[in-house]
């Protein structure tokens, strides 16, 4: 009977959060991220001696992680929890209601009864008015309370083992400066732990530790933004890109950090997002990285094949130019249940499961010729905050079971590769990423083109300063090239914090210049984030005349209606459970008819039409049976207009409105977008960043569409 090998690869990275030119830290994600994922996946392996991981550990979170425990950085959210509520100013107040809730509702902040009384007590906030509003109802103790919830929210699993800290769980309210001085001086203590704990698990030999291009670039696209094309029909920005040695720069630099901070080179090198190309496979080869891994879809996309175990769980030899380097494929269904199925279960049924599945391939394994190896790579931080328990029931679920199920083990990747090399060659390998094997989350949309339209003409500038160019400039730039801030630009993925990260971005490219005393180009002063008209999935072709029963009563009633699919999840993971899983928007010449389906049932909610042209205007649709009622928006104020009763909620929700009581005229152009929102807080906007439009037809609009 051959035995199966489960390799984990748990991905950890944060883009640089951090102003070289001024020394402060804009987001506090490393920090918190730290007393959560990180150190709660590497302290809970003390516990199963038999389990073998891999951390692929990104150098631009390291560098912050140093910054943090060894030159006393910290960043403005840790600032504004030091500080006493009485001696915070307004602006402070006001920033940290409504900061100190970027958190998962449900599973962080529902858990302390007095921090969802406080995010009650805050509300919705759209407006500076409205925040306003909401600061002064929070008393000193809110604030305190709040400082400390917040902080303790975040805080791991392993990290609440601590007696001082299950004691201020339990506490729940009333805390004291000295509670909160007792958390904080905790968390800084956690993030000191947390390199030498992965130094001495790899010093072990129980974990390998593998690296990336040092500030997580998408490396075919800096390569040449030309690249997207081989696996993405797209247009390209119109200021050209192609720089391989920046990816040469990155790739040098991270591997001599990773061996300055754990005493070795490492072995393997994740590529961000999983996206590859031959050039880049060169390049690390080249760099003397033994191992490289991406997902199953480049896999079969490279060999032409339909998906099969035999196919992918065995690592391949993939030739690029003169060099060779080994490179896994990860099980994608498994790795995804992990990352966005599990923490909807419970933890026994999540680690049955996965289980299940790992036995089933041990079953298949009797037929092949070779030792299966399944790798199982995803993020190592963000999924855990969509489990109940941090994850810690699942984690040790499936490490139980692992250390003591006969023919299932784990390994290290490089581990495994020692003993079983690659038996078959690549000789093509696909271009292309972890997500829909093609680049469009990064340069798919106007806003990702601008973005990379800006970096384009930044690093002209910085090049044409030859000899004279600032060194820490060239940092920027490469800093400029993460992921992450194209990441959030356009429509498939969007936060509370996307025009942080907007500005983060922006700055990165405005150091360039401040760094040579020349002033940046008013482009960089603007937001690359605008509300723009989204292309739909199909455009509305003709006048409808929908039955509003919340069902579907024929199949024809919505056939020329426009149609918009949300493109997934808008956080930082690439799938999370959305409400909203279409919307069809139509109209005959006086009513404008919209239709939602939802993915599940919601009853607690209401949506609404935010109409953006021709006039400001506000259409709240209940879902419990009550009309809906249109606001004007007059600056901050949304004065109610008219009640409409055109409305009905059952397995779809149907709903029409008419086009005069949006102050709208043939030839105007109406422009929406529509939300979806709970307890006055939007849990999700559609589309994400831009709006839907059309013309306001007149009598002859059917005419001119048959006549197109």
């Amino acid at each position: 009977m051959r035995e199966v090998t489960v390799g984990f690869l748990w991905h950890m990275h944060q883009p640089y959060y951090k102003d070289p030119v001024a020394g402060t830290y804009l987001m506090p994600w490393v920090r918190l991220h730290a007393i959560r994922g990180y150190h709660d996946m590497i302290a809970l392996l003390a516990e199963y001696p038999e389990i073998r991981c891999t951390f692929n550990l990104v150098p631009s979170l390291l560098a912050q992680l140093i910054d943090y425990t060894e030159a006393g950085a910290r960043d403005g959210d840790f600032l504004l929890s030091l500080k006493s509520p009485s001696d915070l100013t307004w602006e402070e107040k006001k920033q940290i209601v409504s900061r100190f809730f970027m958190c998962n509702r449900q599973t962080m902040i529902a858990p302390f009864p007095r921090y969802l009384t406080l995010f009650k007590k805050r509300g919705r906030i759209k407006t500076a008015d409205e925040l306003d509003t909401a600061a002064r109802e929070f008393s000193d103790q809110d604030l305190l309370d709040l400082q400390v919830l917040f902080n303790l929210t975040w805080t791991g699993f392993m990290a609440r083992k601590d007696a001082g800290v299950a004691d201020l769980i339990r506490k729940g309210r009333a805390y004291t400066e000295s509670d909160k001085k007792y958390l904080l001086d905790n968390q800084i203590d956690i993030m000191g732990r947390i390199i030498p704990l992965y130094r001495k698990y790899l010093d072990e030999g129980r974990i390998e530790i593998t690296t990336s291009p040092f500030y997580h670039p998408i490396g075919p696209l800096v390569m040449n933004v030309g690249y997207a094309l081989r696996s993405l029909d797209t247009p390209l920005p119109d200021e050209p890109f192609s720089h391989p040695e920046d990816l040469k720069a990155q790739v040098e630099k991270a591997i001599a950090f990773h061996e300055k901070v754990f005493g070795e080179r490492p072995s393997g090198m994740w590529p961000p997002e999983g996206s590859v190309c031959p050039e880049m496979m060169e390049l690390l080869a080249r760099n003397h990285i033994a191992w490289s891994a991406s997902d199953e879809d480049i896999l079969f996309g490279s060999i032409r094949q339909s998906r099969t175990g035999t196919g992918l769980y065995q690592p391949y030899r993939v030739s690029c130019g003169e060099s060779d380097i080994a490179m896994f494929f990860r099980d994608k269904p498994l790795s995804d249940k992990v990352g966005f199925v599990y923490a909807k279960n419970t933890p026994s049924q999540s680690a049955a499961d996965l289980m299940h599945n790992l036995e089933n391939i041990f079953k298949a394994a009797r037929g092949y010729d070779f030792d299966p190896f399944v790798s199982i790579i995803l993020d190592g931080e963000n999924p855990w905050e969509y489990y109940p328990d941090g994850g810690e029931g699942f984690l040790r679920g499936i490490y139980d079971r692992l250390s003591t199920t006969p023919g299932i083990r784990t390994s290290r990747f490089k581990e495994f590769l020692d003993l079983h090399p690659p038996r078959q060659t690549i000789a093509n390998l696909y271009t292309g990423s972890w997500i829909n094997h093609n680049f469009r989350i990064w340069i798919g949309h106007e806003e990702d083109r601008r973005a990379w339209e800006c970096l384009a003409r930044t690093r002209n500038y910085l090049e044409s300063k030859a000899q004279n160019a600032h060194p820490l400039a060239w940092e920027e730039i490469f800093i400029a090239e993460g992921s992450d801030w194209y990441w959030w630009y356009g429509d498939e993925f969007n936060t509370e914090s996307d025009e942080e990260f907007d500005r983060i971005f922006r700055l990165h490219l405005r150091n360039c210049y401040e760094l040579h005393k020349d002033p940046p180009p008013a482009e960089l002063f603007r937001s690359l984030i605008t509300p723009h008209d989204i292309t739909p999935l199909m455009m509305p072709v003709g006048f409808i005349s929908p039955c509003i029963d919340g069902t579907v009563s024929h199949f024809y009633e919505w056939r020329k209606a426009g149609c918009y699919q949300p493109s997934g999840d808008s956080k930082s993971m690439y799938k999370q459970v959305q409400y909203v899983c279409a919307i069809y928007y139509g109209f005959d010449v006086e009513h404008l008819h919209v239709r939602m389906d939802f993915s599940t049932p919601v009853r607690d909610m209401v949506v609404f039409l935010h109409a953006v042209s021709p006039k400001t205007m506000n259409l709240r649709i209940p879902l419990d049976g009550k009309p809906m009622t249109l606001f004007s928006v007059e600056g901050d104020r949304m004065v109610p207009v008219r009640d409409i009763e055109t409305v009905a909620y059952r397995t779809i929700l149907e709903f029409s409105a008419p086009f005069e009581a949006f102050s709208a005229a043939p030839a105007q152009r109406m422009r929406f977008y529509l939300s979806l929102q709970k307890d006055d807080m939007e849990v999700e906007r559609h589309p994400g960043t831009g709006v839907l439009s059309f013309p306001i037809p007149d009598k002859g609009y059917e005419r001119v569409m048959w006549h197109v």
